[in-house]
């Protein structure tokens, strides 16, 4: 590997680059340009023009070659690291600013090194070392994420090796000074650009899965959330209840079902419009979940109508869960100046279950007495008489 001539490693990371800008392009025509792909792409098209800038030194003047192609590949890599960085989520403006702030005083300091006559081992040290802080800001970015998954944290360990070779290709520049030769051919030097060319691969395919997952996480959720309040729909709800009612058949402990319609919702439609109307179901969805305990299973039944499956719920318990289901509604109207006054009726239904057929009995009985919480005049809990 190491008999491999320096400029061929040097070219052959520029044809990457360049190939990789290609396939991405096709691959966005075919997929869709969504924001952070389209950034990518000029990212990966600025480090091909600065790399084509170090190829054909000479073809172009010294230093418009040196400063311009390392601007650009630092730019590049910035583009690039920020797309990963940030993919799957809206970064915030002043996040953006940030971003473009430490860019352009990481181009003008490199330019000023170069201009105060740094020598080629400086300027290879600071470059180096510039590569080896976006390498771990991209590992932090991929790690420390509340969402970080197993995938991410994997890919952020090659970010933190390539960040690691960075450095110690910074630390041998650095001594040779003046003497440090770009294209020559020595272990070290291969070792270095073969480590540039390993970067390149490792930050596309980092991208392009940590973008796939984030599709696949999101056709999941498609799948299993409602829409508007981002609580289970009604198919995941039966599914994941008729789990915990066979934990519940074998530890032979009681659940409740609450069936929960708010009252005269259509009267709310009418008066202000559709989206105070979702407005008003998404805000009660969030402080409904605020309230449940975390075992507890809460899902979109249809349209204004929700239903709780409660596992290890006794009766006396039940009324106090409804109640505060009930008072969810008072303080959003309370809190929210855009949220009219509204309320909701609730049925319950407990037992110990004994068959999987157990579940489909209690949501009928828990919607029988929601039927009755209406007749007797809405916002109220009623239980069902179960024996």
């Amino acid at each position: 590997m190491f008999s491999l001539d320096i400029y061929t490693i040097y070219f052959l990371t520029f044809l990457g680059n360049f190939f990789m800008f290609l396939m991405l392009v096709i691959f966005a025509q075919t997929t869709g340009f969504d924001g952070l792909m389209r950034h990518y792409i000029y990212g990966k098209l600025l480090q091909t023009l600065g790399g084509a800038l170090g190829l054909f030194r000479g073809l172009v003047p010294v230093d418009f070659s040196i400063i311009m192609g390392n601007s650009l590949i630092f730019l590049g890599v910035a583009v690039e690291v920020y797309c990963i960085v940030h993919v799957g989520r809206i970064p915030l403006n002043k996040s953006i600013k940030r971003w473009r702030y430490v860019v352009a005083g990481i181009i003008a300091g490199f330019t000023l090194l170069y201009l105060a006559g740094a020598t080629m081992g400086v300027r290879v040290f600071v470059s180096a070392m510039i590569l080896a802080i976006y390498s771990l800001v991209a590992a932090a970015g991929l790690f420390f994420r509340s969402d970080a998954t197993k995938l991410r944290k994997i890919l952020a360990l090659f970010f933190v090796a390539l960040a690691a070779y960075q450095v110690l290709r910074a630390l041998d520049a650095w001594p040779r000074g003046e003497h440090y030769v770009l294209f020559a051919t020595s272990s070290s030097q291969a070792i270095s650009f073969v480590s540039l060319y390993i970067h390149m691969l490792i930050s596309t395919m980092a991208y392009l899965l940590v973008s796939r997952e984030v599709i696949d996480i999101k056709l999941k959720e498609a799948a299993t959330k409602d829409y508007l309040t981002g609580i289970y729909n009604r198919r995941q709800f039966i599914q994941l209840a008729e789990k915990l009612v066979s934990l519940m058949i074998r530890q032979q402990k009681p659940v409740t079902v609450f069936m929960i319609d708010f009252d005269y919702f259509k009267t709310i439609n009418d008066t202000y419009g559709h989206a105070v109307g979702d407005n008003v179901l998404v805000q009660f969805s969030r402080g409904t979940e605020a309230i449940i305990r975390q075992e507890d299973l809460f899902g979109r039944y249809g349209g204004e109508e929700f239903i709780v499956f409660s596992p290890n719920t006794s009766t006396a318990e039940t009324l106090m869960i409804g109640q505060r289901i009930r008072e969810v509604c008072a303080i959003s109207s309370n809190n929210n100046p855009d949220i009219p006054k509204h309320t909701v009726s609730i049925g319950t239904a407990t037992m110990i279950p004994e068959t999987y057929a157990d579940l489909e009995y209690l949501i009928r009985q828990a919607d029988q007495a929601l039927f009755q919480a209406k007749r007797n005049g809405r916002d109220q809990i009623v239980q069902a008489d179960i024996e």
